[in-house]
């Protein structure tokens, strides 16, 4: 009956309740309430505004928040928490302004909007990087993470987030802004995940087409720091929203020296919108990737930055093994876009995409789908056409992968030959008359195969 134990009933759901309110630290935090663990001096959790930082957008918090930082790495890790503010950083001497040093750090802000860090100066904001290439992942940076905080570029140039020799990190409810260079740049960065990151109004400088929001890339030097022979890999982009971008949202690429592939890249239910466009594709992979798949983006070109007025590819797609899915490409009333999709296919691959529309109400000055003229591979190209313009253009393909096969049945085609009766215009064969049967008005129809 309800009424029996009805003390150790009670006693649970006070035990229950205990750890319900323990849960909501994260709710706490987000509305500006210090967090349990900081009032009682958790040796895990590491205050900025504890180690000095002010948070008021002019004092300059660099060393209180390395010092803060610091402290978590030579802990062994734990969770540095920016109470609502906003923290100017500064880069100095070529060293960028905050670096992570040690494993299983985690930066947490009261929000990605109460919560800012602000560059000072030009130069790298904040480093999470290994100490140098390794395939073994000895050297990286690894298990670390960033939430609920903002990275204000402040109009500076210098990445606003470097993670070299990286890997096993995770990054949720970032907003990064005003930044006039690449954000977010990766290099030997493997199994990592990006959960609502945010990017707006980040741009390269005037002149410049390629710094894209988030560049990865097997390696961005050749010799040296961001030098690698190894590889960028297995990284999730999951409802991440870019804006307001002039050179590009996002690229994989292998980087300026060849010999190994990114692969495992995968982006969806994405957002990129612009009207500020310089140069270079909203999104971009490169002849050296392998399984990229992208499905559920939306990319708008809605017009130029100052004193530009060249069109650009929206998509570059050239992985292989790869697929671009679900995808809505548009533009307004000025004529941004020369083709919807760049595509290549390389050699013994299959370029795939699948209901690729572009909803132009200003038409490519190229075409929906551009075919380069270099590719040796297969086309799959399914349910993808403009609402106007020129549908194809470049090389047409005269190789495609084969349909799918036809159901073989040893005998004439009937509906029991389904599990269920399928629709008219369905095709079979029957194996053992040579026949193929099609079904029209309910009823099936044959012609006799040549011999």
């Amino acid at each position: 009956m309800i009424t029996s134990g009805t003390s150790g009933d009670s006693t649970r759901r006070r035990a229950l309740l205990a750890g319900a309110v323990a849960g909501l630290t994260g709710v706490a935090m987000a509305a500006g309430t210090q967090p349990a663990s900081a009032a009682t001096g958790s040796p895990d959790w590491f205050d900025v505004k504890q180690y000095g930082a002010v948070g008021n957008g002019s004092t300059d918090d660099t060393a209180a928040v390395q010092a803060a930082i610091t402290a978590a790495a030579t802990a062994g890790g734990g969770t540095v928490y920016f109470p609502g503010g906003k923290y100017l950083v500064t880069p100095s001497g070529g060293s960028p302004a905050l670096t992570v040093g040690g494993n299983g750090v985690r930066l947490v802000g009261a929000s990605s909007k109460a919560a800012t860090l602000v560059k000072g100066g030009n130069g790298i904001l904040l480093r999470m990087s290994g100490t140098g290439p390794d395939p073994s992942g000895a050297s990286h940076r690894r298990y670390c993470a960033i939430e609920d905080l903002g990275f204000n570029g402040n109009h500076r140039t210098g990445l606003l987030l470097e993670l070299y020799y990286n890997d096993n990190c995770y990054f949720r409810d970032l907003y990064m802004s005003s930044n006039d260079d690449l954000c977010i740049d990766g290099v030997e960065f493997w199994d990592s995940r990006f959960y609502n990151l945010v990017v707006e109004s980040c741009t390269g400088p005037a002149g410049s087409t390629t710094q894209p929001n988030v560049w990865l890339r097997n390696n961005s030097a050749a010799g040296g720091w961001g030098s690698s022979t190894d590889n960028v890999n297995q990284i999730h982009f999951v409802g991440c929203r870019f804006e307001a971008f002039g050179t590009g949202a996002l690229w994989v690429t292998q980087g300026p020296v060849a010999g190994n592939n990114p692969n495992g890249i995968y982006i969806t239910d994405c957002k990129f919108e612009t009207s500020q466009m310089q140069g270079g594709p909203h999104l971009k992979t490169d002849a050296s990737c392998k399984h990229v798949y992208a499905t559920n983006v939306y990319a708008f070109a809605g017009g130029f930055a100052a004193g530009w007025t060249t069109p650009q590819n929206i998509i570059a797609w050239a992985a292989m093994s790869s697929a671009l899915e679900n995808v809505l490409i548009a533009n307004r009333t000025t004529a941004t876009i020369n083709s919807g999709v760049d595509l290549y296919a390389g050699p013994g691959t299959t370029a795939v995409l699948r209901n690729v529309v572009g909803a132009y109400m200003t038409n490519p000055t190229g075409s929906h789908i551009y075919y380069e003229s270099s590719s040796a591979g297969d086309f799959r190209v399914e349910n993808s056409y403009g609402n106007s313009g020129s549908q194809q253009g470049g090389t047409i393909p005269t190789k495609h992968q084969p349909n799918p096969p036809l159901r073989l049945v040893a005998g004439p085609v009937t509906d029991a030959s389904f599990t269920r009766p399928p629709a008219d215009g369905t095709l079979a064969v029957d194996s053992v008359n040579k026949r193929l049967y099609v079904r029209v008005g309910g009823a099936w129809t044959w012609t006799a195969l040549n011999p």
